[in-house]
Parts: C-alpha cells; sequence; structure tokens
C-alpha cells in the first residue's frame, strides 16, 4: 500500500469518526429553566433535517440551525413573544441560554439559563406491581421534591399513607401534620404537560376511628379576621 492509499484511507477514518460524533437532535427534550432562582420544567420537540432545526418548545413552533454539538433556534408563540435559544450539547445533556422577549415589552427582553435532557422512551410494557413503603413525606405540592419511585405506564402501587397529622398505621408520628404526601412517583416516558390517569383500585382504611372538625387553622387564618372584612364592608348594596 503506497503513501497516497495510506493517507485516504486516514481521511476516511477521521471524516467516518466526525461524523459517529455528530449529535442528532431530533426527539423529545425535558427542559429545566433557572427562572430567578426557581427550576420550571417544559417540553421540547426537535427535527433535524441536516443543519436545519423545527419543532415545538412547550407547544411553540421553533425553526433554527444546527453546527456541530452547538444548536440555536427561535421559538414564537400566538401573542408574538420570542424566545431564542443557543446551546452545546456536552455528554448527552444540552446547556444553552434563553432570551425571552415580551412582544407588547421588547426593550426589556429577559436572559434564563436552562439544560434539557433527552426523555425517556414512552414505552407500554408488561405491567408491574411495587409494593412501596414510604420513608419521606413531603408537605407541600412542588417541583423540588424528587420522586420516590419510578414506574412505567400500565404499572401498580401498593402503598401506606400517613393521617392529616402525620400518624402512620401504626399510630406512631412520623411527620408534622398539614396532610402529608406518599410520592411522587415518576412515570417513565411522561412530560411535562402531560395528563396522567390514575385510577384507584382499592382503598383501605387503617383505623376503625376519625376525628373532624369546621375550624379554621389558625396558622394560615385567625377565625376573627373572616368576620371583620364582612362587618365593615360596603360592598352589599
Amino acid at each position: 500500500m503506497n503513501r497516497t492509499v495510506i493517507s485516504a484511507c486516514l481521511l476516511a477514518s477521521v471524516c467516518l469518526a466526525t461524523f459517529a460524533q455528530t449529535p442528532s437532535f431530533s426527539g423529545r427534550w425535558i427542559v429545566t429553566q433557572d427562572f430567578f432562582g426557581t427550576p420550571r420544567y417544559g417540553r421540547l420537540q426537535l427535527e433535524q433535517n441536516g443543519s436545519k432545526l423545527s419543532g415545538e418548545l412547550n407547544g411553540d413552533k421553533l425553526e433554527g440551525t444546527v453546527s456541530g454539538s452547538t444548536i440555536h433556534f427561535v421559538a414564537r408563540n400566538e401573542m408574538k413573544d420570542t424566545f431564542e435559544v443557543q446551546g452545546t450539547f456536552t455528554q448527552e445533556i444540552l446547556t444553552a441560554t434563553m432570551v425571552a422577549t415580551d412582544f407588547a415589552n421588547r426593550d426589556h427582553p429577559y436572559t434564563f439559563s436552562i439544560s434539557a435532557k433527552s426523555a425517556l422512551p414512552l414505552e407500554h410494557l408488561a405491567p408491574q406491581r411495587h409494593d412501596f413503603t414510604p420513608t419521606v413525606f413531603y408537605r407541600q405540592f412542588s417541583a423540588l421534591n424528587k420522586p420516590v419511585l419510578t414506574i412505567a405506564p400500565g404499572d401498580t402501587i401498593h402503598t401506606t399513607t400517613v393521617d392529616a397529622g402525620g400518624t402512620d398505621e401504626h399510630n406512631i408520628r412520623r411527620v408534622a401534620g398539614g396532610n402529608p404526601e406518599t410520592g411522587p412517583f415518576y412515570i417513565k416516558g411522561a412530560m411535562p404537560g402531560d395528563v396522567l390517569v390514575v385510577h384507584i383500585n382499592k382503598l383501605r382504611l387503617n383505623r376503625d376511628w376519625a376525628s373532624s372538625d369546621d375550624s379554621l387553622v389558625d396558622r394560615s387564618l385567625n377565625p376573627a379576621l373572616a368576620v371583620k372584612p364582612r362587618e365593615g364592608s360596603s360592598m352589599a348594596s
């Protein structure tokens, strides 16, 4: 083999290696936005055709381009607001900057850091039963709560809860009161904005007594305050 053939083979190998390392952005992505220190989650659907990008960002149509592992696109909603994203793909994570411009206030755009990871495929496998014993009970609905169990569509969970005061089925206090939650559960293939259907197959009490009241919680609102606005109100007429 002469030097010319060897050089051609090396060049072909380099080209093939470069092509193999070029990422494909087509698919579903879960977006995390740092919104003034608070995480917000969204969905991104991309279709790559050569160097051209199309798709949707949270339901808004987008168009853009790809250059190596760098992407750039602009999404627009019905109110003509724009969301311009410039980012780089590194180790299966898209790290980018988003510039959001309100059409009615175009002189004051906002810049946010975002990241995106490829969404798990939506698979309908043979349903599984999960016997789950909770150890953590969150006391608020929040996107910051970490999932306690990952399940697939069609799976069944057998678990328990604590009562409103934080006491479990063995009459042991596990957490502060305020209607603590069991969960959340992560559904494979689910995307931000999806509607989830939950079927309760069986619900059983774990004791033969209960208590109830009809008063306001003093920590949230002093009952006297609910009366004062009504007494001094002039809206009756």
